[in-house]
């Protein structure tokens, strides 16, 4: 078999690049995986880009470098047109695919991603498993090297400050109450239409780490060390509609090729 001429460079654990396999697997479209250790991954990413932007995801599409999980998908739209259409081609329901797409990228991104990390860090857990055990082991014990300055750097990076954590969980849970009116408190519900959007996919997967869904890089592992804050948290959220729906897309969903809008929803065969 010949090999997939996508190539997709990530951080394992990052719900933006979860967002982006969940985007490409759910067009049909077939790509192989990188995976990165944060900090040495600059060295990759700037080579990509032409010393543009650091982060990730960067997908590398037949000579083409993309890089942002919302640039990715509108890339994906327009270079794989006879994959399922997970945003309209027009009028309305393109509109509100884009809208909601930009609002749950935007809140659910920046918000789960603080709160999460500083809960994991103030606890003390073993978070290695989590942040490297996709890895081979020679690269996971690299990671175990650097993981006070990964830390560090994410505590910059992200302003893990009292007041921007508690900021933070009070944004979520608004973010939740967003996907509450928008679904009708419904968890059958797509977001627009009557298919899977990239709407969906941001939600569902930018949301992921507050419901430990199966499927995602944050499903539970046996002996994990979950910190009682995120415990609570995450038992609150399943228990209300929004954590239904959540974890109704990923079984639902996340490992099958959507239906599509319109008339290009047919299913890519490579």
């Amino acid at each position: 078999m010949a090999r997939p001429e996508l190539t997709l460079y990530q951080f394992p654990i990052s719900h933006y690049c979860e967002k982006t396999r969940w985007n490409l697997d759910a067009k049909g479209i077939p790509y192989v995986i990188e995976n990165l250790i944060p900090g040495p991954h600059r060295f990759v990413t700037k080579r990509l880009t032409k010393g543009g932007r650091g982060t990730v995801p960067v997908l590398v599409d037949r000579g083409t470098v993309v890089t942002d999980s919302t640039d990715i998908a509108l890339h994906l739209e327009r270079a794989h047109a006879s994959a399922p259409a997970l945003i309209p081609a027009g009028g309305p329901e393109r509109e509100r695919v884009l809208e909601l797409e930009t609002y749950f990228d935007e809140m659910a991104g920046k918000h789960v991603r603080r709160w999460v990390y500083a809960t994991l860090f103030a606890s003390g857990a073993d978070i290695k498993p989590l942040m490297f055990g996709a890895f081979p082991l020679p690269l996971r014990l690299v990671g175990t090297v650097l993981l006070p300055v990964i830390k560090t750097a994410i505590r910059r990076q992200y302003a893990l400050t009292p007041d921007k954590v508690e900021e933070s969980r009070v944004k979520l849970l608004e973010g939740l109450d967003r996907l509450e009116r928008e679904t009708q408190g419904d968890p059958s519900r797509y977001l627009v239409g009557e298919s899977l959007s990239i709407a969906d996919i941001t939600a569902a997967s930018l949301f992921s780490p507050l419901v430990a869904a199966e499927g995602s890089p944050y499903a539970l592992r046996p002996a994990e060390e979950v910190p009682k804050a995120l415990a609570e948290l995450r038992a609150s959220v399943v228990a209300r509609p929004a954590g239904q729906w959540l974890l109704r897309r990923y079984r639902e969903d996340r490992t099958r090729v959507a239906r599509g809008f319109g008339a290009s929803a047919t299913v890519a065969n490579g």
